[in-house]
């Protein structure tokens, strides 16, 4: 149960401003904090279950280690904000700007992103698995490691994206976008491939796919590893 009030919040935005905001480990959930301006705030550990901050403007804000679980993001500006150790399954992210956020080691599995904006985010061994990333925008976005198993990448846009080493398998990959995409050491067994674009992405002998399915017809470029000579 929430131990402060969107009241005292907005009393303390206008008395002190977003950039001096510091909400670390209140407990916010189930709180309607949508199109508020928290451009800056603290929010580190903060508990906000099933929150709703809907159309907000929460840009740079520190958001390390707090629960997000359920919570409404669709349509908040989130960009260049720290979730680094955050907790966000079944998160509504739908049309949200995620751009350049840190999101490594997160939990999203089952949220919605549908056409979220995660352009140059990192997201390094975040768990994703049955996230749903329909039409969404990742280009030069990192995934080495993340797990996407069973997710939906439906149309999303994953140009000069780094995906090394993560966990396709089972993912709904029609139409998706891979142009120049780094998929080596990753796993695509059983993921639908129907129409996907792999023009000059890298692969190498780790990269896994189903059997009989030709990367190189696909236009993907094996990658080999660089031979080195000592010298003698």
């Amino acid at each position: 149960m929430a131990t402060i009030t969107r009241e005292q919040i907005e009393a303390t935005l206008q008395s002190q401003g977003a950039a001096n905001l510091s909400l670390e480990g209140q407990d916010m959930s189930g709180l309607d904090l949508s199109n508020l301006d928290l451009t800056g705030a603290n929010l580190r550990g903060a508990n906000l279950h099933r929150v709703t901050l809907k159309g907000s403007q929460a840009r740079q804000v520190d958001l390390s280690g707090a629960n997000l679980e359920q919570a409404n993001l669709s349509r908040t500006n989130l960009s260049g904000s720290n979730f680094s150790g955050a907790i966000l399954k079944e998160a509504n992210l739908s049309e949200a700007y995620l751009l350049k956020c840190s999101l490594q080691q997160v939990d999203l599995s089952g949220a919605n992103l549908t056409k979220a904006k995660l352009d140059e985010a990192d997201l390094t061994g975040a768990a994703l698995e049955a996230v749903n990333l329909d039409r969404a925008f990742l280009v030069r976005t990192k995934l080495s490691q993340a797990n996407l198993r069973r997710a939906n990448l439906s149309g999303a846009n994953f140009k000069n994206g780094i995906l090394s080493g993560a966990n396709l398998r089972g993912a709904n990959m029609r139409a998706a976008f891979l142009e120049n995409a780094d998929l080596t050491g990753a796993d695509l067994r059983g993921a639908h491939l129907h129409e996907v674009h792999l023009k000059s992405a890298a692969y190498d002998d780790e990269t896994r796919w189903d059997e009989g399915f030709d990367p190189e017809g696909a236009q993907a470029v094996r990658h080999k590893k660089k031979k080195w000579f000592g010298l003698i």
